[in-house]
């Protein structure tokens, strides 16, 4: 039996929005049992975040030896938000995906997604402001597990709506290539029935995940192919505003 968890880690915030250490985040991963996790929104060197390698700091919680992380943006994000000149590779502060394995990668792959162009309103505190649509990407790894090989991709995708659905074929088109079964994970900003049209021939189960303390909806999904999800549950955690999405392979 084989689980996997997709998670938006919300660069480590608690529920109730503060900043944790590395003991609090690792702690929150207390009781979660699972062979592979797929982050999204993890920070790596980030002031805001104490300098924390978060995707280590959860990968060793829950006893995961392989990890790989991308960068998507470069920098102290506090100040500016940049991508990385060479996309996924930074050194020094980052924030991006991660994959965490209990079985070894043979192979991972880094890719940029497309985004909006230009900048767009937002309502923040009652006002409207301009913003860049943020650079997006997904990050995918074969592993070698003991039934073979497994490609599982971690990707995030954008809070416009019409955006992310652009996103997605290029994200599935992209996977499909990838050897033995596949699994797409993430935080897609997209519901069941925006997806669904969108993602035939994958299967993905439903449960709600947004926000963590009464989801209303469910933009995280794991997405099949040449696999079957035997049960799905959404985990929630001591940290990030979205819960957790946990998938039971059939195998």
């Amino acid at each position: 039996m084989t689980r996997v968890l997709t998670l938006n880690l919300q660069h480590g915030l608690s529920r109730e929005g503060t900043a944790t250490t590395a003991e609090q985040l690792a702690g929150a991963m207390s009781g979660v049992e699972v062979d592979v996790v797929a982050l999204q929104e993890v920070d790596r060197g980030q002031p805001r975040s104490g300098g924390l390698d978060q995707a280590g700091v959860v990968a060793d919680a829950l006893g995961l030896p392989h990890v790989r992380f991308a960068a998507v943006l470069a920098g102290d994000v506090r100040r500016r938000k940049a991508s990385p000149a060479r996309w996924g590779m930074v050194d020094g502060a980052a924030y991006g995906l991660a994959i965490a394995s209990r079985w070894p990668v043979v192979a991972w792959f880094v890719t940029p997604l497309p985004r909006l162009p230009i900048r767009h309103p937002v309502l923040a505190n009652g006002r409207v402001r301009l913003r860049d649509d943020e650079q997006r990407g997904a990050l995918a790894a074969v592993l070698q597990t003991p039934q073979g090989h497994l490609s599982v991709v971690s990707a995030h995708l954008s809070l416009l709506g019409p955006v992310a659905a652009v996103q997605v074929r290029p994200l599935l088109r992209s996977a499909a290539t990838l050897p033995g079964p596949v699994l797409v994970c993430g935080d897609l900003d997209l519901d069941p029935w925006a997806l669904r049209p969108l993602a035939r021939g994958w299967q993905f189960p439903r449960a709600l995940t947004f926000p963590s303390r009464a989801p209303r909806r469910q933009i995280d999904h794991v997405l099949a192919r040449g696999i079957e999800i035997e049960r799905a549950d959404a985990v929630e955690l001591a940290v990030s505003d979205h819960r957790g999405l946990l998938a039971t392979l059939a195998h």
